[in-house]
């Protein structure tokens, strides 16, 4: 086991930056990491695994490895160690997940090789078989979650993680990949990689197309929904951006919603972004109202936490507590929010 083997599987440090969320910046630039960055954040504890200056706060870690890391001044730090190996591995699988590599270890880790053979990971294989977090969190999506589902007519790969080799092996092991649904503009991370690699077709909504998704296979135009097989509707989502889309997994009572509703890390409940809106708040209102015609359990969001309910009442009753908390906002909200 060789050092330069671990860091092959970690995110270099020099970076191409994308345009950020807020769609302001179009040309790239360079990303210098000075030395002192790298250094180990005084708020870790003592100990083998801590996260360095460079973080992010994409939260990536806290809800992979919640007994490990925690938010202390802005950033993630170490605020445990692991204590067994189940905390270890899931410290090891978010170290591989984070965007910026901005977790490392005072000594190299052999283990490492191993957990990174273990991506994608099942999210539940007993309540929802055949649904797995890709993992490879990618800096160019804001640390987007992206999700993998087998489904006998064809895997799907929900948004794009961090290109890596490993991992596209295992999709070829898992059937390969016949989709990646790109749920809107901001979370395609590395998908040109992947489709090339994968020789899968790309579905995006027409109305967040650009120069970067000119290529993509099948652009949806109007406003849906659209059906992929028999199990699987696409529900238009217009608000946070214009081409916003939805999946629905009709029979595991699971929606994809990319950047259009998830859960604050602050009140545990349902939200959106006024910051990052790049259409209207009124409008993605509005949207959010139309999820209250569907069947689900579940919400698995572009951006933090997976969201369950006990049923399609208690899911009914979230969203409608959340469209009464923000109706102050439905009718001065048509312009864009920054």
């Amino acid at each position: 086991m060789t050092l330069a083997l671990i860091e092959s599987l970690l995110p270099p440090r020099f970076q191409t930056l994308v345009p950020s969320r807020s769609g302001r910046n179009t040309v790239p630039y360079r990303l210098v990491v000075s030395a002192s960055a790298l250094d180990r954040r005084p708020q870790n504890v003592e100990g083998n695994f801590f996260v360095d200056h460079t973080c992010i706060d994409c939260d990536t870690c806290r809800w992979m490895a919640p007994d490990v890391f925690s938010r202390i001044g802005g950033m993630s730090a170490v605020t445990k160690q692991p204590a067994s190996k189940d905390q270890n591995i899931k410290a090891l699988q978010a170290l591989l997940s984070c965007p910026t590599n901005s977790i490392r270890t005072e000594k190299p880790m052999k283990e490492v090789v191993e957990v990174n053979k273990m991506f994608p990971l099942p999210i539940d294989e007993n309540a929802l078989p055949g649904i797995y977090h890709c993992g490879y969190h990618s800096e160019k999506s804001f640390a987007a979650t992206s999700y993998f589902i087998s489904h006998p007519e064809g895997n799907i790969m929900v948004d794009s993680p961090r290109y890596n080799e490993i991992l596209a092996r295992k999709f070829d092991m898992l059937g390969g990949v016949r989709y990646m649904f790109l749920t809107h503009k901001d979370d395609i991370g590395e998908h040109d990689k992947w489709a090339q690699r994968l020789k899968c077709d790309r579905i995006m909504h027409v109305g967040d197309v650009d120069y970067r998704t000119a290529d993509v296979e099948r652009k949806l135009h109007g406003d849906g929904p659209w059906i992929i097989g028999s199990d699987f509707e696409l529900v238009y989502a217009p608000g946070h951006t214009k081409g916003s889309v939805c999946l629905y997994y009709k029979p595991m009572k699971v929606i994809f919603t990319g950047d259009h509703l998830f859960k604050s890390g602050e009140t545990g409940e349902l939200d959106i972004s006024l910051m990052y809106n790049q259409q209207s708040v009124s409008l993605q209102l509005d949207s959010v109202k139309k999820l209250l015609d569907l069947d689900f359990n579940w919400i698995f969001p572009g951006h933090g936490r997976r969201i369950s309910f006990k049923d399609n009442h208690e899911k009914n009753a979230a969203i409608e507590a959340f469209l009464a908390s923000k109706e102050h906002l439905h009718d001065n909200s048509n312009t864009r929010h920054i």
